[in-house]
């Protein structure tokens, strides 16, 4: 499976993989390799991590709605008529954000436009373990507000 290294950067880093292992309770790797020595791979299984074996894409999903739910909690959302308006946590910048009952939800972040172009193609198997839904942060914040 080739993933691009932009999409690779975003969903499964090494900084990311090694904090998804320490949840899972997998930290036997930490006692000869450092986050740095990380070798991360998509298969069609899932992640595998040459130092600690396969990490599954509903794992992985499992990882990012958690981590999505958690900083959505903390971002100021403004309610509109037609969606969202979002704050970022890193700037003054606002995000859009709406739903639609045949589209599903969108934003206008870079994640957000990223995952929803590349990830059904570049990894149809983690695109399956998130039941078919893109989403990011600035959409946990707003789902949680509706």
């Amino acid at each position: 499976m080739k993933v691009s290294r932009q999409l690779q950067s975003q969903v499964f880093s090494n900084q990311l993989i090694a904090e998804l292992l320490i949840r899972l309770g997998r930290t036997k790797w930490m006692e000869k390799y450092n986050v740095h020595d990380l070798h991360c791979e998509a298969w069609a299984v899932g992640i595998w991590v040459k130092q600690a074996g396969i990490i599954s894409y509903k794992d992985l999903a499992n990882f990012w709605r958690e981590t999505a739910a958690a900083i959505g909690e903390f971002l100021p959302a403004e309610k509109l008529d037609f969606g969202w308006l979002v704050k970022s946590m890193k700037s003054d910048k606002r995000y859009f954000v709406h739903f639609s009952r045949f589209t599903g939800w969108f934003c206008n972040c870079m994640k957000f436009k990223c995952w929803h172009n590349r990830i059904s193609e570049e990894m149809p198997q983690f695109y399956k373990a998130l039941n078919s839904k893109i989403f990011c942060h600035h959409v946990a914040a707003a789902y949680q507000m509706r």
